[in-house]
């Protein structure tokens, strides 16, 4: 599903920096973010129904092995860049022109803590929005912003090998308890999209358990004769539509903004993705690059401000880009060491 997760981290940097050959893509990031949570979710039951059966130990400890490093070798780069400007030029870049004009011990504490282990990070936004006064927020204090949405993920990974030990039918109570949490936000708030719904972790779950059920409908699949025969030429037909679905999203007017249609076509489309690409190397290659396209973007975004003397405004996405996947290389080079040296098999 690397096609899809690539796809998808475009989709929150055009949500950040602008839009791509004149595409916009969809929801903000919103969607782009929600999506990602499905597909972490069929994953996570993916693998510990396999690779990690009885294994729980390791799952998590490769779990941190793929998180960590990517982030923290990113986050390094940021404020050695960012510290080296301050001295050169006498005025910081990104985060650490919050930390330079804010004044409140708590927000420096829990930023400081957000920024090395990544806990907190999504509480932080959520803080920051109901609470900011003239511009003073903890979020602004954490370096990579987007790290919030890995402080949700972080919160399933913890407990997902012990939902995936529950019965089908208390996994599919999770789900609906997590539904139920999410519309009684929608309905409290009046029916309008809310921070509660984006940031709030339990809000988030029905995202992650709508993965683990498209992981039983692929177990169920698998039993049928039809399922082997057709889901290389439908994943991959699917796939097309799924990114021509986030492309042109803005473009037409065939879904709204978190569109139910849409993730239910994208939980009936896991199962055939994943059985057309999970033999492709060049699709596991290319899905390796999702995440830190996700992260990497934002220190460009944080550091690039000097260049914007040199390039031109209709050339700032481009050269962000570029300069994110050079970035990206370089952190993917580094981190394939780590996880040869470190990263525990069966």
């Amino acid at each position: 599903m690397g096609i899809l997760r690539v796809i998808l981290a475009l989709s929150v940097v055009v949500a950040h920096v602008g839009p791509l050959f004149g595409l916009r893509f969809f929801g903000g990031g919103v969607m782009g973010v929600e999506t990602f949570y499905m597909v972490s979710g069929f994953y996570m039951a993916l693998v510990l129904s396999t690779r990690y059966r009885g294994r729980t130990r390791d799952f998590y400890f490769n779990r941190f092995l793929r998180l960590f490093p990517v982030y923290w070798l990113l986050v390094a780069t940021f404020f050695v860049c960012s510290a080296l400007y301050w001295l050169a030029v006498g005025h910081p870049l990104g985060a650490l022109v919050s930390w330079q004009t804010s004044s409140n011990p708590f927000h420096w504490l829990w930023a400081g803590i957000s920024n090395l282990a990544l806990v907190g990070a999504d509480w932080a936004e959520l803080y920051s929005y109901l609470t900011t006064v003239d511009g003073d927020s903890v979020n602004r204090l954490i370096a990579i912003q987007p790290v919030w949405s890995l402080a949700v993920e972080i919160t399933f990974y913890l407990a997902s090998p012990f939902i995936l030990r529950l019965s089908f039918v208390s996994q599919g109570a999770v789900f609906l308890a997590a539904l139920l949490v999410r519309v009684c936000i929608w309905v409290m708030t009046g029916s309008h999209w809310t921070v509660w719904i984006y940031y709030f972790a339990p809000a988030t779950w029905v995202f992650f358990m709508g993965g683990v059920q498209a992981f039983h409908l692929m177990a169920w699949l698998e039993k049928q004769n039809w399922f082997a025969r057709t889901a290389f030429l439908v994943g991959r037909a699917l796939v097309v539509l799924l990114v021509l679905l986030i492309v042109f999203y803005a473009h037409t007017e065939i879904l709204r903004f978190q569109d139910w249609r849409y993730y239910t076509v994208v939980g009936l489309s896991l199962p055939f993705i994943f059985a057309a690409f999970k033999d492709s190397g060049f699709d596991a290659a290319l899905g390796a690059w999702s995440y830190p396209i996700y992260l990497a973007h934002w220190v460009i975004r944080a550091i690039e401000p000097p260049l914007r003397h040199f390039v031109p405004l209709s050339s700032r996405v481009y050269i962000i880009l570029l300069l994110t996947l050079l970035l990206c290389f370089a952190v993917l080079q580094a981190d394939k060491k780590i996880q040869h040296r470190f990263k525990r098999t069966a």
